[in-house]
This record gives C-alpha cells, structure tokens and sequence, in this order.
C-alpha cells in the first residue's frame, strides 16, 4: 500500500504469494476493475484515488449488498473491505439526493456521472442537474471506489517454454552419427533446459506445444532421456490454482517417479507451477493437446 501511496497515477494494488509462499509480487494499476478471484492475495486501493463524480450502478437489484449512513468516502470504502463479497461502493455527499448514504456492491457494472439536483451554476445561478451538467460545472456529489484483487497472478506473469526439442515427437537420440540430446529441467546442471529459470510458473507455447500431455509419452522423448508428463486431468475452472502431480517415464515404466506442483487454466491456456527436477535427464514435456484426438482442442489453440 506504501508503494502504491508513492508511485504517481496508481489506484490500487494487489500484493500476492507464490507457490507456498516462497515468491512474492505486487501489482500496482492506473485502472481498477471488477474483483476476480486469486489464492494467497491482499489488495486495496490509493485512497487519493477515489473517484470523484461517479457512482456504480448495477442491472441486478441482487449486485447491492446493503446501503448504510457513513461520514465520509473512507469510511464507505472501510466497510465494503470489511463486507464480504463486497467489490465496489458509493458515497454520497450531504447535499445529495442520499445525504451520506454509503452503497456497497457485489458488482459494480458500470458508472455513470452523479450530481446534485440544484447546484449553483458557474455564474451562480441555480441550475438543475442536467442544465448544470451540460454547462460542464461540476456538480458532482458522490464519490465511488474499488476493492481489486486480480485474477490468478500467474496467468500475467509467467515463463514461456517454446523450444522444439520440448515436444513429444522430437527424439532425444535420433540415431547413429546424431547429437544425443538430453536436457534437464534442473538450475546448475551441465545440460540445463534453455527455457528453465528455475522453479516457478511456466507456460507452453509453440513450437513446443501448447499442454503438458495426460498421456504416457516414449522414453528418449522431449530432447531428454526420462520425459516428464502431467498425471491426471487438467482442471475446467478458470482461474483456480490446484495441486498437480507429474510422472517421469523410465524405460517402460510410465510413472516412476513423481515430482509435485500446480496448475491453472488461464484465458484459453494453462500456466505450470513446476518444481526443479530431482535427477537429470527429466525433463517437462510439451504436446499441442493434453489427450489423443483427432481434432485439437478449440480452447488450446
């Protein structure tokens, strides 16, 4: 909140945990908007940012969670952190049609400019709100603001695995006389991925594919001899962190051994929290489909 206070032109912020807590980030933002659901977040807004003149309004009667006499916009914008489920608020000034009333949303779907019903026009006459509007003095008589947290900070802020040898058809020995390619997903080891930075959240995307496969992929694959797959399904909920397992192959043993992270589908993609390796040669594979289909999946591509 210190930082966000100190650096011009922001709003509000999001400070966030990685995986278990070992990395931090905080997001600072010029604009807010809706609340979206993250794990392990805290956010809050620059209180010199409240909006002046705008108040939130709603299409579902249901989106107001209550409505409360308040002294000032602070103390509007303390009781919608306090309230759960509460996104957005809008308090009133005296001279208003809701006198110091406070307004506090599940969702705020749009603003619109509030005022007075009388106000004293820029010659000093009195004006209604639509005269006095149109005239651009300002009559504004409310002030609105947002309580963010953003959508699973990791589909903003992750790495990118996109080498060819990662895929599931490169080979790791392609046959007498070839270069044996063996990779690690691994910091400090002699042949360490391209991509690999160390534990943290990845992302695959072509031309290494765009999914870790569900599937048992051929031992010598993803330019390493032990490739390593996602063990189970990936979730359907968007925006949710979950547990994941996945399997090293071993010769014709498909799961040999397991290493533990997470996964969560994004916008249209999934994003990897993946350990370092525990032996070289593993490596995380990348495939174009997390299953055997014909067709690819629309929502993948």
């Amino acid at each position: 909140s210190e930082k966000c206070h100190q650096e011009q032109g922001c709003q509000g912020y999001t400070f966030a945990l990685g995986f278990n807590k070992i990395k931090t980030q905080c997001y600072l933002f010029q604009m807010l908007g809706e609340m979206k659901p993250c794990q392990n977040c805290e956010s809050g807004i620059n209180p010199d940012f409240i909006i002046e003149g705008k108040s939130c309004n709603s299409l579902k009667p249901e989106n107001t969670l209550a409505s409360k006499e308040t002294m000032s916009a602070q103390e509007c914008r303390t009781s919608c952190m306090e309230t759960p489920g509460c996104t957005a608020y809008t308090w009133f000034l005296e001279q208003s049609n809701f006198p110091r009333t406070c307004f506090l949303y599940s969702k705020c779907e749009y603003e619109k400019f509030c005022h007075s019903c009388k106000d004293k026009g820029y010659i000093g006459q009195e004006r209604n709100c639509k005269s006095c509007f149109r005239h651009g003095t300002n009559c504004h008589t409310c002030f609105s603001g947002r309580v963010n947290c953003i959508t699973a900070p990791q589909c903003f802020n992750y790495s990118v695995m996109d080498e060819t040898t990662r895929n599931i058809n490169f080979k790791a020995v392609h046959g007498e006389g070839d270069i044996d390619i063996h990779y690690c997903d691994g910091l400090g080891l002699k042949t360490q991925s391209p991509s690999w930075h160390g534990p943290g959240y990845y992302r695959m995307m072509p031309p290494a594919g765009v999914v870790m496969p569900e599937f048992s992929v051929d031992y010598n694959s993803c330019g390493t001899h032990s490739p390593m797959r996602f063990a189970g399904i990936h979730p359907q909920e968007k925006y949710v962190e979950t547990e994941a397992t996945f399997c090293a192959k071993y010769f014709e043993e498909d799961c040999h051994h397991t290493l533990k992270g997470t996964v969560t589908l994004c916008d249209g993609y999934y994003v990897y929290y993946l350990p370092d390796v525990t032996n070289c040669h593993q490596r995380f594979c990348a495939s174009m489909k997390p299953y055997y289909l014909e067709e690819e999946p629309a929502d993948l591509l």
